[in-house]
């Protein structure tokens, strides 16, 4: 028969080790937790860090289409102002009132705002260059586009892993990993020039 103090002792020694075990438990447990903070943690500043390179790419395809796009405007108003005095010019020169040799200087002028020169600024130059600007003002939209696509799906992975830090979710996680990715294949294919004009 067991005494009542020995009993006691029993009894004490098994609360002692369950504690012990629950205590084990616990710090393995708030381990793992800790390490999932961490590592979510470390994935969001990642992803931030990424999302800003991104946005500072997006940002910049968009200020060179707007720029270009100026660049393109100006070049065929330059031009359009050519033809206008191309064909006063052409007008001028077929007037009977003048001089011939007055007529003749006309026709030389129409000639010359045509001609191709150094500084490129003949009518057939001016439209070579205002249409490759052009082209390049919508390479570069279609570029900050592409961008876009990659800092939106940024953004949402960060959301995603928020949201898994609070429910705790290692399918959320691996969610926003694959936006994460994604959106990363995005930005460096339009830095490639993949996907667009």
């Amino acid at each position: 028969m067991v005494e009542p103090a020995d009993a006691k002792e029993m009894i004490d020694a098994a609360i002692e080790r369950a504690e012990d075990e629950r205590s084990a438990s616990e710090t393995a447990k708030r381990a793992q937790e800790r390490l999932f903070r961490d590592r979510v943690a470390l994935m969001v500043g990642i992803g931030a860090v990424a999302l800003a390179i991104v946005h500072m790419a997006a940002a910049g395809a968009a200020r060179e289409s707007l720029l270009r796009g100026i660049e393109a405007s100006d070049t065929f108003t330059y031009m359009q102002a050519k033809i206008v005095r191309e064909t006063v010019a052409q007008a001028a020169a077929q007037s009977t009132a003048l001089a011939p040799g007055d007529r003749a200087t006309w026709v030389d002028e129409a000639k010359r705002l045509r001609t191709d020169d150094v500084a490129g600024h003949g009518i057939k130059q001016l439209q070579a260059t205002g249409t490759a600007e052009r082209r390049a003002s919508q390479r570069a939209a279609a570029a900050s586009e592409g961008y876009e696509v990659g800092e939106t799906a940024l953004q949402m992975a960060i959301v995603l892993l928020s949201i898994a830090l609070v429910a705790r979710s290692w399918a959320i996680v691996g969610g926003a990993v694959v936006l994460a990715g994604l959106g990363t294949a995005a930005a460096a294919a339009t830095a490639l020039g993949i996907g667009f004009l």
